[in-house]
């Protein structure tokens, strides 16, 4: 005799709940692992890192856009021009996965050349920074869904990866990848749906500014992401820049996945105000010049709540802001782009 519909339901109830016990216990026992063990990886110290007079960011993609010709999508890609080095720092979502991707639009409109950079910083291996869900699997990353990379791009990941034609180095402490330039060690974080995820994070020391921090997603926890930049560089930390995955109110917002699927914590334990206080909290300790936040990982609620406490400090990151940092400070300007 076939189950009645209260015994399917029972047996599906059983099912979830089993399935659940077993995440949590995969949970925990990864998390004891990563707390014992990630602080091996900070070493060594780094030394000389050196120092660039300048240094330029530009959005190529984020969710938020100033106009519908530059399209904007939940995934990052900046471009950084440090000194004489031009890095790309993730390489977004690409949901259409093909030659017009966001970040080819992007750059193209914002006259940003991608066949002539210096390098490609990964950091970390998830669909909205490494070029879509097809990547993932492939454990790569691209531009768009037809190659465009040269051969030989320098490429700095934070876990196994390979690539077609550029030249693959895998991080494993913290790494000097151009002077004034470095990538710290990647940082693990268990998340309770997807897994373990390994994310670096990039610093550029700017003479008689200090260090720009650059973060994908701040996986790890701001706290420990500046914490070990300070352990490895011993320089103030002046801005910080890029994703810190705060999704809080979430409902009725494009983020609800992000603040699910994307929440290290158990699912009894969302993304809350108190994690926003937190890091709002420790970014406030090092008294920065400059937090700007992207909008592809963080709600308006987070949004607002940076800027009552950073002020005129702050900025909500959209694509085509141009950051310029020097010694006489911190500029915001809109890049000019072609139509």
């Amino acid at each position: 005799m076939l189950p009645n519909a209260m015994e399917w339901g029972a047996i599906a109830g059983g099912a979830v709940l089993a399935l659940l016990s077993g995440l949590t216990a995969r949970y925990v026992a990864a998390s004891s692992r990563i707390e014992r063990s990630w602080t091996a990886a900070v070493e060594p110290k780094l030394s000389a890192i050196g120092e660039v007079d300048d240094l330029t960011i530009v959005p190529l993609v984020e969710r938020l856009s100033p106009t519908s010709q530059l399209r904007g999508e939940p995934g990052v890609s900046y471009l950084l021009r440090a000194g004489g080095t031009t890095l790309l720092f993730d390489t977004a979502l690409n949901r259409r996965n093909d030659t017009r991707s966001a970040l080819v639009q992007n750059a193209e409109l914002l006259a940003a050349d991608l066949r002539s950079l210096d390098g490609v910083v990964i950091s970390h291996l998830h669909p909205d920074h490494v070029g879509g869900s097809r990547s993932v699997r492939r454990r790569t990353f691209a531009f768009a869904g037809e190659p465009l990379e040269r051969k030989g791009l320098p490429a700095y990941v934070p876990a196994p990866m390979s690539h077609d034609k550029a030249e693959v180095v895998l991080t494993t402490a913290p790494r000097i990848i151009a002077t004034g330039i470095a990538v710290l060690p990647p940082l693990p974080r268990m998340m309770f749906w997807l897994g373990r995820v390994a994310e670096q994070a990039l610093v550029v020391n700017v003479r008689g500014f200090g260090l720009v921090l650059v973060s994908g997603c701040g996986h790890p926890g701001i706290e420990r992401m500046l914490a070990v930049s300070e352990r490895v560089l011993d320089l103030p930390i002046r801005a910080v820049y890029g994703g810190l995955h705060l999704p809080v109110h979430a409902l009725r917002t494009p983020l609800l996945l992000q603040s699910t699927l994307g929440n290290p914590n158990p699912p009894w334990r969302p993304i809350g105000e108190r994690d926003v206080a937190s890091a709002i909290a420790e970014i406030t300790a090092r008294g920065p010049a400059l937090v700007a936040l992207s909008s592809h990982d963080s709600t308006p609620w987070t949004y607002g709540a940076f800027a009552q406490a950073f002020g005129d400090r702050y900025r909500t990151l959209q694509v085509g802001d141009e950051l310029r940092v020097s010694s006489a400070g911190a500029t915001w300007g809109t890049r000019h782009y072609t139509t």
